[in-house]
């Protein structure tokens, strides 16, 4: 699975492209709990050495039919890469420890890897016609690791090693040549894979910059060591006589350093507590009802009765021991009467309560005197009728 700058390119646009749209779900509090699973996607390059070698056996005239004498040699495999793009997925457990230690497993699977060509030259090893090419290389890369980190604030800073497993291929593309009698020997190819282990490790930084997200670097060092193969009878350029053939064999090694961007997905993650919601403020008291004292008149009457003057007692007491309001002091009538005599003596009686609270101590300036005749009866009657209950002088304290 070779990656290539186009594919590399394209993961990286997708693991930004939720970035512009969760940085609006920032966390308000800083205090982020690392703990829980998490998934995610890698981008990055990598560079290293693909060292290795091509082992070509000496045989004797004959050892294989028809084969002439090879003095065999080797060829060395020089393979320092350059950068290389690569990409892949990663997922882990964390758990965060009340000193904010966070301790953590993780798995990746990459794809890319190291790539390194040697040629051999004009003065090739012996048996290995000049002109030859070999090639070292790996396509993908796995890890399992532990994680160790300290959480300060959004931040993440950890330390993490392991071991690493990759694929390593080495491929021989041996050139034709000349025979010393003339005859011409056809190239040949041959390749074998293998799996490199080794021990991988590193640190990094992550970021918690919305809600389940975290964005972070990483480095990460890995040594995979080296492995032999066989690539059976190969062609190639004898002593003398006619087409020769020789076994051939290699090593290939890998170590590589890799640089990535990862985004992370965090699942459960707890999130800081909301800040408490500020406690409602008491709905105010409802107004007091208004207090009301009444004082009745007998029929055609403005003259105050003892049982009136004791409610008009009671009615400036009231008004002495609470705050200074106005009151209200309305005069009425019943309808025995006409509607202008009745307006009249509304008032006369509403005058009189006024004058009598007075001279209990209430200001006259804290009273608004009126009189509403046969207006407003307490008790509705047809014209004509004698009604107790309208007779009265209403004090109204609000």
């Amino acid at each position: 699975m070779r990656f290539t700058v186009k594919t590399s390119a394209g993961l990286a646009i997708l693991a930004l492209s939720a970035v512009p749209a969760a940085a609006q779900m920032l966390p308000a509090a800083t205090g982020i709990d690392w703990g829980g699973p998490y998934i995610g996607g890698s981008v990055g390059g990598g560079w290293g050495q693909a060292p290795g070698k091509i082992n070509l056996a000496p045989t004797t005239a004959g050892a294989v039919p028809g084969s002439a004498a090879v003095a065999g040699g080797t060829q060395h495999l020089y393979g320092s890469t350059d950068a290389t793009p690569t990409g892949g997925i990663q997922g882990g457990y964390n758990w965060q420890l009340p000193n904010n230690i966070v301790l953590g497993i993780e798995g990746d699977f990459r794809g890319g890897g190291l790539s390194t060509t040697t040629t051999a030259n004009g003065a090739a090893p012996a048996g290995i016609a000049p002109g030859s090419t070999f090639q070292a290389s790996s396509d993908w890369n796995a890890s399992l690791r532990g994680r160790v980190g300290y959480a300060w604030n959004q931040w993440l800073f950890y330390g993490t090693g392991g071991v690493a497993v990759a694929d390593a291929s080495l491929k021989g593309n041996f050139a034709g040549s000349i025979a010393p009698d003339g005859t011409a020997v056809p190239g040949s190819s041959a390749s074998k894979n293998t799996t490199l282990i080794g021990p991988t490790y590193g640190g990094g930084v992550e970021y918690a910059y919305a809600p389940n997200l975290s964005i972070g670097a990483e480095y990460r060092y890995t040594d995979y060591g080296h492995d032999t193969m066989s690539f059976g009878n190969v062609p190639t350029t004898g002593a003398a006589g006619a087409v020769a053939t020789a076994p051939a064999s290699g090593t290939v090694g890998l170590r590589d350093n890799t640089v990535l961007l990862k985004v992370n997905y965090h699942f459960f993650a707890p999130q800081p507590a909301p800040p408490p919601m500020p406690a409602a403020a008491p709905a105010p008291p409802p107004p007091a009802a208004p207090r009301v004292f009444i004082v009745f008149f007998d029929w055609d009457k403005d003259v105050i009765t003892p049982e009136g003057q004791q409610i008009i007692q009671q009615a400036a007491d009231a008004y002495k021991s609470g705050a200074p309001v106005q009151l209200q002091v309305t005069g009425y009538t019943d309808r025995s009467g006409s509607p202008a005599y009745n307006q009249r003596l509304s008032e006369r009686r509403a005058n009189n309560v006024a004058r009598a609270l007075t001279a209990l101590g209430v200001p006259q300036n804290e009273m608004a005197v009126s009189g509403r005749g046969e207006n407003d009866n307490r008790v509705p009657t047809a014209a004509g009728v004698r009604e107790p209950q309208n007779r009265r002088v209403e004090i109204t304290a609000p």
